[in-house]
């Protein structure tokens, strides 16, 4: 079975590459896992200055994967830590090149959690829960668009021919720019290269204050549960605390 996700690092650009072309690059737990790793290893590596993410295939990503079996449902959150978290741990910059489907999670991944957007004049945004009916935070979907497009957006964002093409996405404010298919990767290139012209710390402290401004309630709830709650929930003094209440002795913590 192919890697989800390909890296690598040439002239001090990081390229990422979603690759589960068969499946339109659909989310599940193998690529979020292997997302959630590579920003870490991204982030630290004194090589690279920006990234540029990418989708193999026909589209950049289709969304979370809902195919039984595809994310691990004792995991929770498992696709949403496939977002680095920029302007917390994550301050390098991060260019999409976008093409095809960039729906629901693709969107969040593409538009919401890049620095930078590109779009290809295939892209098309959608917001596919809407159709499906699936109950999500559709406010951690849209911070950055106008209130009067956001509703349209996530109320008909499949339904009605309301999908968002490149220039929509662009007269939104959504993406940087629209080229080309074809020029595409070109472009991204051309941003890359002039995002590492700028200073690391300058860079830092701009993606900071931006992130730190456009940060949600639901959004910082969810990381304390993830940070906080539930390492305690599966931590081996939870088990070690248990087995000292059905054995009525004292518990022997460990800290893990």
């Amino acid at each position: 079975m192919a890697e989800p996700l390909l890296y690598e690092v040439r002239d001090g650009i990081a390229h990422i590459t979603l690759n589960r072309p068969e499946k339109l690059n659909a989310m599940n737990g193998g690529m979020a896992d292997a997302l959630r790793d590579m920003w870490k290893e991204f982030e630290r590596d004194p090589q690279v200055r920006v990234g540029i993410l990418s989708g193999a295939g026909k589209a950049f990503c289709a969304g979370r994967d809902i195919s039984p079996g595809a994310v691990d449902p004792a995991v929770p959150f498992q696709t949403h830590q496939a977002l680095p978290e920029n302007g917390v741990k994550v301050f390098k910059p991060i260019v999409a090149a976008i093409h095809g489907y960039a729906l629901g999670a693709g969107y969040v991944l593409g538009i919401r959690h890049c620095d930078i957007s590109i779009a290809a004049e295939s892209a098309v945004l959608g917001f596919p829960e809407a159709k499906a009916g699936v109950a999500i935070k559709p406010l951690e979907y849209k911070p950055f668009m106008p209130f009067k497009a956001s509703l349209e957006f996530a109320l008909l964002g499949w339904q009605g021919g309301r999908l968002v093409g490149a220039r929509r996405a662009y007269e939104l404010g959504l993406v940087n720019a629209v080229v080309p298919d074809a020029e595409l990767h070109a472009e991204a290139l051309r941003w890359a290269g002039l995002l590492k012209q700028i200073p690391p710390l300058y860079v830092r402290a701009v993606k900071r204050g931006h992130y730190a401004a456009a940060r949600t309630k639901a959004h910082d709830d969810e990381h304390e549960y993830l940070d906080y709650v539930w390492p305690q929930e599966q931590s081996e003094d939870l088990q070690e605390a248990r087995r000292a209440f059905l054995e009525k002795r004292a518990p022997n913590f460990t800290g893990r």
